[in-house]
């Protein structure tokens, strides 16, 4: 069962280790950056970066964000090339959807993705999370909490 943990001194050298596929690398910040914005940039008092945890190994890491005005937000889904195709990102999902019920500030959950990323999209939708919109470089989903 996966867990999300956050991310401190004694996981952060797996989650900087972590790779997409080639492909995959367009859609999405390098785990390096997000590991540095988290620490340096004016986002670590706003959002939370965790591991994403098949026991003790790191096969992932997700950025959730509490800070917008009306919705929470998950950024950055990366689950590592070679643990992707076991589910870990649909349990990732649950698992945040869960982080954010307990918060219980927002009833509703924002995601963006490039519009041609269709393993993202499809993901999604397949989670419950509705289209909304679609900006010349992102398409944005929602889902009620």
């Amino acid at each position: 069962m996966i867990k999300l943990r956050y991310i401190d001194e004694h996981n952060f050298e797996a989650c900087s280790e972590l790779m997409c596929t080639k492909e995959q690398c367009q859609f999405t910040n390098a785990p390096l950056w997000s590991l540095l914005q988290a620490a340096y940039s004016d986002l670590r008092e706003k959002t939370k970066l965790y591991a994403i945890c098949d026991g003790k190994t790191v096969v992932g890491m997700v950025r959730l964000d509490f800070h917008h005005p009306d919705c929470y937000m998950f950024t950055n889904l990366i689950i590592d090339q070679r643990f992707q195709r076991r589910g870990f990102a649909t349990e990732a999902i649950r698992a945040a959807l869960r982080i954010f019920r307990k918060n219980g500030r927002h009833p509703i959950v924002k995601i963006k993705a490039a519009p041609e990323n269709a393993a993202a999209i499809a993901l999604y939708e397949k989670m419950g999370f509705s289209f909304v919109e679609k900006a010349a470089d992102f398409v944005l989903y929602t889902l009620a909490l």
